[in-house]
């Protein structure tokens, strides 16, 4: 539920912000079925038209974890919260690996499986921070490890192994999420009611106090 936020302090705002959007897990549903789709096309479209397919599919994930959201009736975007511009600037960052993917798609298309993972695993560390969440840094560190592992030994099986060892990682990622948000939710219902009494208390018992002192 939406509500005004302006008297809340930073850990407060961190709280409602990972209660209210699920601590992003609708954005790990997208991630799975985009690894799904990439994995299933690395088996009957051909390498030169796949590594468009990732180009284009990859843009796509945001909008599809928007879409998710209202499914799931998560709050994913969250904007009355301020910490939400931090995680949409982090979001963001993609945009500029744009050029980079481009490049090795002309370059070195074998690796474009590799790149693409490694990078939006990278890009989900600092979530580890804004929702105090170990989910999001064992998500980063799987990704990567498990790519570079990939990359190093079988890399002509790429367009194969990746995606569906990615799938493994986002639905570890995707479970451990939904438990941290279903704890985190809890707890700020709870402490919602008390920070709102003290509010309206603070607000309005204090003018109360002093028509009582005046009269």
């Amino acid at each position: 539920m939406k509500q005004n936020v302006s008297h809340l302090n930073f850990e407060e705002l961190r709280m409602e912000l990972s209660a209210e959007a699920g601590k992003g897990y609708p954005m790990f549903i997208a991630g799975v079925i985009f690894w799904l789709v990439m994995g299933i096309g690395g088996f009957f479209v051909p390498q030169h038209i796949m590594v468009w397919v990732y180009l284009f599919g990859i843009g796509l994930v945001l909008p599809l974890g928007i879409l998710v959201s209202k499914v799931v009736h998560v709050n994913f975007l969250a904007t009355h919260n301020p910490l939400s511009s931090i995680g949409g600037l982090v979001g963001g960052i993609q945009i500029f690996f744009a050029p980079l993917i481009i490049l090795v798609a002309y370059q070195q298309p074998d690796w474009i499986p590799f790149v693409v993972g490694v990078l939006t695993g990278a890009h989900f560390l600092p979530y580890a921070a804004i929702y105090q969440s170990k989910a999001y840094f064992f998500q980063t560190v799987g990704t990567v490890l498990t790519v570079s592992l990939i990359g190093l030994s079988w890399m002509e099986y790429a367009y194969l192994l990746i995606p569906f060892s990615l799938i493994i990682v986002y639905s570890i990622t995707l479970f451990w999420l939904i438990k941290e948000a279903k704890a985190v939710k809890g707890k700020w219902t709870a402490q919602e009611k008390n920070i709102l009494s003290q509010y309206n208390y603070l607000k309005w018992g204090s003018r109360n106090d002093y028509r009582n002192q005046k009269y």
